[in-house]
């Protein structure tokens, strides 16, 4: 039972990884002038963002937990103010962004070992709109990123664009939400 548990991807279906935006159905056509290979027309941004995201959340959650006995002593209980959890988060960036990209490039099925699962409302929203409001956050956290780079002297020490990441994933998951909360 436990192990079931562990490998909760074994009871995936491929039902179960369609939720949105789905990596390659981008709605929008492109004019495409340019010989690119195949591989680089694979790579989707808003499915990046959405699905990296449950990992740097999670390797940044572990990092804090690991610090509670310090909290108050040697480790600020604020995650946005402690340097060991936001260095775990910009480092889980620059390892599992180019995974993720390199799973799609290759056409590999990756979102089996996302803990995400599909539901009927996931499967009703439009693929566009989610990808809008993904751009959209993707938009507000490279302004985040550019603000905190070159605007204040403390944030140049994480250089990750977990920003842009975190911003495009926060505004799926508001999407979301919203969706839930009207019934729609």
């Amino acid at each position: 039972m436990a192990l079931s548990t562990l490998f909760f991807w074994n009871f995936k279906t491929p039902q179960d990884n369609q939720w949105h935006p789905y990596p390659g159905a981008n709605p929008t056509t492109h004019i495409d002038n340019l010989n690119l290979p195949l591989w680089t027309k694979r790579l989707d941004l808003q499915a990046t963002c959405v699905d990296v995201a449950p990992f740097i959340a999670g390797v940044g959650g572990l990092a804090h937990i690991r610090q509670a006995n310090n909290f108050g002593f040697e480790a600020h209980a604020s995650v946005f103010r402690n340097p060991k959890t936001l260095g775990a988060m910009h480092r889980a960036v620059l390892v599992v962004a180019p995974v993720v990209l390199a799973c799609q490039a290759a056409g590999f099925e990756y979102r089996t070992f996302i803990p995400r699962w599909c539901h009927d409302r996931e499967r009703r929203r439009d693929e566009e709109e989610v990808r809008t409001h993904v751009d959209v956050g993707m938009y507000a956290g490279a302004a985040l990123w550019f603000v905190r780079m070159y605007g204040f002297r403390a944030g140049r020490a994480y250089w990750a664009p977990i920003d842009v990441i975190m911003g495009g994933a926060l505004a799926d998951l508001m999407h979301r939400e919203y969706c839930k909360a009207h019934g729609l």
